[in-house]
């Protein structure tokens, strides 16, 4: 007999915690927030870091403004380094 739930079964988990984890590391994103967005956001967010990261490699791109492009020895030679780390990302206080 097959289940009467139609949903997303604990193996199905995977999918939407790859896409949160993705928001997560790469746009610092916490957990609340990467969940309760919706799915064609999500998708869009990580089809644009796929774009960014993939415009950061190719050597014949324009030089890309994302944040994993910039060590902080480069802020600093830019004048654009923080004097606090902003709240959100903040590990420990």
């Amino acid at each position: 007999m097959a289940p009467g739930f139609f949903g997303l079964t604990p193996s199905d988990k995977e999918i939407y915690l790859e896409q949160i984890f993705l928001l997560m590391y790469y746009l610092g994103f916490s957990y609340s927030e990467g969940y309760s967005l919706p799915i064609w956001q999500r998708v869009w967010f990580i089809n644009r870091i796929n774009t960014e990261i993939s415009r950061a490699n190719d050597a014949n791109a324009p030089a890309s403004r994302a944040a994993h492009n910039n060590s902080p020895e480069a802020r600093a030679l830019m004048n654009k380094q923080r004097a606090n780390v902003p709240a959100k990302l903040r590990r420990f206080t």
